[in-house]
């Protein structure tokens, strides 16, 4: 696992590296946005997700962060080192999860 975790790691610098920098609430696209990642923490009871995605152009580079889900039963499915796409909106001055589905391992 570790293993992975770091070539993980190693992708997600190169594409920070290339990614144009920008500070949340800074998108240059209304959205909505779809992304794909893999999940890292779940908090059912929070409504809560860590990922680590993929750049997302016109939001934000590449990172592993929490996301908001818009129902919590979103996640219900969901379980750490699962490969997903998913889709943000915006929401008042943050960006909320409204859709995630687990996709085939590569």
């Amino acid at each position: 696992m570790s293993v992975r975790w770091g070539r993980e790691a190693r992708q997600l610098r190169e594409t920070l590296a290339r990614a144009p920098e920008l500070r949340p609430g800074e998108a240059t696209d209304p959205g909505p946005w779809i992304a794909r990642g893999v999940v890292r923490i779940v908090l059912r009871d929070q409504a809560v997700v860590f990922l680590t995605h993929e750049a997302i152009p016109g939001l934000m580079p590449g990172a592993t962060r929490a996301f908001q889900a818009a129902n919590p039963q979103l996640l219900s499915a969901l379980s750490p080192g699962d490969p997903v796409r998913f889709t943000l909106e915006r929401r008042g001055k943050g960006h909320l999860l409204v859709a995630i589905e687990r996709e085939k391992a590569p």
